[in-house]
């Protein structure tokens, strides 16, 4: 017989963590949802995870409750509900009543009194009941059957679980936050006692009333101080704090029967309410609800999902002839390290459908041979959730990788950029609770049975299967699916292809490097040191530089921190600017090159890698919401060009022996994007003429003539080109250019006067996304923008700049995507050695052959500018040099 288990859900708690944890969404008419998404979403994840067979939700009413009679300050540093919150209450309370679950409020009483009441009056009707709430408060009744479940970390606590996080008993919670207080109530418990005074004094005397019987034997000020002078309010704390029990709830524990079903009335509310990937998401929860409950070993609630192990619950040769017939699979690799040369593929995890796995540990006998099995058949769709990590493994045995694949990980980028991506986070769409492995040993040989890896493994496959069949639903129905496959799904190889090529270091040039730059640091700590009568100053520590600058040297006072005086680079350049005398300079001097020092000079010799002796660094295409890519361990994008010390790092990353380094950079593609949209006759002439785009704009601006344009003027002009083009006010414009906000807003306005279109086309970016509520760049790419529609002007002129940046930044990243698609084809079509090695914003880097030099230079130059025909011509330049630094 299945086990009773009812789950009482603080729904107020959800609410408030749906809200802040989701990034703003509307309906169709425009109504904030992103918190009734979030609790639908936490409802399924609960049901899904831990099957109850009951559910109660409390709700806290929009008034107070006995407390705010018996204390008026009772969370009166409260603030009101965020604007977008507000109707998001009633939404929430339909959806709630719509999935006919149980859910009660009382206007005298708290969410926390009615699950109290709940859980103590229905104690002996249940098993297990589980109390779903972040409130420190509730563990006051755990015990027995009950416990509280952190939904946040999955965690489950008893009377152990309590005493190991709080330090005290559950029966001692109340005495504990009497005398702690909580600040988020406004409750003032007892000042002078913390967290562990508290748990040391109730470990001492088991309860706030023996510590007041025996007070005047506590010796110490605080203590003596706090139980003669705060007495009357560790008592007030416990009463506000003492949740009652009593309450009549109108409803019997038989009331709370889940039988939770997704009808057609909720399927349209969810419809109503724009939540379509939502509504497949009920379709699988139907499937879900159909499997009867069973149990598995100790009572518990037995898991849906069936996985099995290749040689113990399903012969070898079975698992092949599965393999070999199926033509779609969800593919787990899972590999013992991180070193894309180095690392083992320890186990496979296999799903051909949504509900069962397959698990097979590997070893070298096999490996090849499952590998072909599954890659190198072009009847076959493989669904990853790390696909570039599989194409490296599979370049270094020589596989071919000839299925066609579907990375959900990328896919979920298309579909909702702003969201995080990694399977941890999107599973949940699809009921399935994936697990995590350590930080510190992130690999599954961590795990000690084969049970272990297989469940962990296989709840990924499972899951990798489901949403691959849900994304590409969402694909579709935002038409992305061209993005996907004819760009991003394209680039996954020639990404993994880059990564496991890697680049060459001078590490001996680093090393000298190191040397100098430690003396310059030298020289630059004695110099501050000269200006002070005290010891060395730390000038990694701001709070030494902070007191040395304002209290020793005088320096009057920008800003401050919640901690003390602000030395961020601003203020030490507003410092300099004043001339009082050359530290804030050095200071800044310092900074720099010990950033220069820590980051790169010193950080990358130590992750050369010891098989290849090159640099390896990872690409990513799916953090930047624009569509870039952006590189990590290292960051090669990062590294600081504006200071010749930062440029010269880029002396370290060397050509292959006997072969060159190729770059090739666009010129100004953004502004030529710009000019292609906007059709502003002057700049577009300004480009098919060749001429200088930034001092034809200073030209324009100034009326002077194009000759006569100096240095500061095309900077000012530049700053503007660009600056406006990322949305940038007359403010930002003023900050930049250190004039005033006044002729910031006329040199803006003189700006669009000249180039008359460009105002009318920005415009049009933020007029177009309010309608459709994204963005949209040339290849069909969309920046999803919901607050676009938000009433909080700041928040919504944040989602104008998105609106106006993405589509010209997003499409200068799709051009140069294509671009690296059709050069990586052209250079396997014609069987050429050269190597694309890096891709940092506009740039391509080469490994290249000399006899291939001529060759490449034309190829990629072509490849570059005919990747796409605009109303101006795109400008590539090839250059050659051994070194990166050498391109320039």
């Amino acid at each position: 017989m299945s086990k009773k288990r009812l789950i009482v859900v603080d729904v107020s708690n959800f609410i408030f963590r749906a809200f802040f944890a989701i990034r703003p969404m509307t309906a169709p008419n425009g109504t904030p949802v992103n918190a009734t998404y979030g609790v639908l979403s936490m409802l399924l994840k609960i049901m899904a995870n831990y099957r109850p067979t009951h559910m109660l939700l409390a709700r806290d009413t929009s008034g107070g409750s006995f407390r705010n009679e018996m204390y008026e300050e009772y969370k009166a540093n409260r603030s009101e509900p965020p604007e977008d919150l507000v109707p998001q209450f009633s939404l929430i309370k339909e959806l709630i009543d719509k999935m006919g679950l149980l859910n009660v409020a009382d206007e005298n009483y708290e969410a926390d009194d009615i699950i109290g009441s709940s859980v103590t009056q229905w104690k002996d009707d249940f098993d297990e009941i589980l109390i779903a709430s972040g409130d420190k408060d509730l563990m006051q009744f755990v015990g027995g059957n009950i416990k509280m479940l952190d939904t946040m970390k999955d965690v489950t606590y008893d009377e152990k679980g309590v005493f190991e996080k709080m330090g005290v008993r559950p029966d001692q919670i109340v005495d504990y936050l009497s005398m702690v207080g909580d600040t988020s109530d406004n409750i003032p418990g007892m000042r002078g006692i913390g967290a562990k005074g508290a748990a040391k004094l109730l470990a001492e005397h088991d309860t706030l009333d023996k510590c007041f019987e025996i007070s005047d034997t506590f010796k110490g000020k605080k203590l003596t101080t706090a139980f003669t002078e705060y007495v009357d309010d560790a008592k007030l704390s416990r009463d506000l704090i003492k949740i009652v029990t009593d309450i009549d709830l109108k409803c019997k524990s038989e009331d709370s029967e889940l039988k939770f079903y997704p009808t057609d009335e909720l399927l349209a509310f969810l419809k109503e309410l724009g939540m379509n990937s939502m509504i497949k998401r009920m379709e699988d929860l139907k499937y879900q609800l159909s499997i009867a409950d069973g149990e598995g070993e100790e009572g518990e609630v037995a898991s849906p999902f069936e996985h099995l192990i290749v040689g113990k619950d399903i012969k070898e040769d079975e698992f092949k002839k599965l393999i070999k017939e199926s033509k779609k699979l969800a593919v787990q690799t899972e590999f013992d390290s991180s070193d894309i040369h180095a690392r083992n593929l320890v186990a496979l995890n296999l799903s051909f459908d949504d509900n069962k796995s397959y698990f097979l540990e590997v070893d070298q006998k096999n490996e090849k041979e499952y590998l072909e099995l599954i890659y190198s058949d072009e009847s076959k769709e493989v669904y990853s959730e790390h696909s570039k990590r599989d194409y490296s493994h599979l370049f270094r045995h020589k596989v071919s990788f000839k299925a066609k694949n579907f990375d959900i990980v990328q896919a979920h980028y298309n579909v909702s950029p702003s969201m995080r991506h990694n399977i941890e986070a999107i599973c949940t769409n699809v009921n399935v609770n994936v697990t995590t492995l350590d930080k510190k040993n992130p690999y599954i040989t961590s795990l000690e049975t084969i049970e272990e890896r297989s469940t962990y493994s296989g709840l990924r496959s499972i899951a990798i299967f489901r949403l691959a069949n849900l994304l590409k639903e969402e694909l579709k129905e935002k038409e992305l699916v061209s993005v996907y496959e004819d760009i991003d799904n394209k680039l996954i190889p020639i990404l993994a292809e880059m990564e496991f090529e890697g680049v060459c270091l001078n590490k001996e040039f680093l090393y000298d490097m190191a040397r100098d730059l430690e003396e310059k640091l030298s020289v630059i700590q004695k110099k501050v040191d000269s200006f002070s009568v005290n010891d060395t100053i730390n000038l990694n520590s701001p709070k030494q530089v902070g007191e040395f600058l304002f209290n020793e040297l005088s320096f009057p006072v920008v800003k401050k921190t919640k901690t003390g005086y602000s030395t961020d680079s601003s203020v030490l350049e507003e410092l300099a600017a004043k001339n009082i005398n050359e530290v804030p300079g050095l200071i800044l001097q310092y900074r720099e090159l010990g950033k220069i020092l820590s980051t790169y000079v010193k950080a990358l010799p130590e992750i050369v890698n010891e098989k290849t002796g090159k640099v390896h660094t990872s690409f990513n295409q799916h953090v930047a919401q624009t569509g870039r890519l952006s590189s990590v361990n290292p960051n090669l994008q990062n590294i600081p060009i504006r200071s010749e010390t930062g440029r010269l790092v880029r002396k370290a990353f060397i050509a292959t022996p006997g072969n060159m380094l190729l770059a090739a950079d666009y010129s100004q593609v953004e502004l030529r994007i710009l000019a292609h949209y906007s059709e502003d006759p002057t700049m577009i002439k300004a480009f098919n003429e060749d001429k200088d785009i930034h001092a034809q704009t200073a030209s324009e601006i100034n009326d002077i003539a194009l000759e006569d344009v100096t240095s500061d003027e095309r900077s000012k002009a530049k700053a503007v080109n660009f600056g406006l083009m990322y949305g940038q006010s007359s403010f930002g414009l003023a900050s930049a250019l250190k004039i005033s906000r006044k002729d910031a807003k006329a040199y803006i306005e003189k700006y669009f006067e000249r180039f008359s279109k460009i105002k009318g086309f920005l415009d049009g970016l933020k007029e177009d996304a309010e309608k459709t509520g994204y963005s949209i760049t040339m290849y069909g790419r969309k920046r999803f923008l919901p607050d676009i529609h938000s009433n909080n002007r700041t928040v919504k002129a944040n989602a104008e700049r998105m609106a106006i940046n993405s589509p010209i930044q997003g499409t200068a990243a799709d051009i140069i995507k294509c671009a690296m698609i059709n050069i990586h084809e052209e250079i396997q079509k014609r069987g050429l050695k050269s190597k694309m090695l890096l891709q940092v914003h506009d740039e391509l880097i080469f490994d290249v052959p000399e006899n291939e030099l001529n060759e490449m230079k034309t190829l990629v130059k072509e490849g570059m500018e005919n990747v796409v025909k605009l109303k101006v011509p795109l400008k590539v330049e090839p250059s050659l040099g051994v070194n990166w630094y050498d391109l320039k």
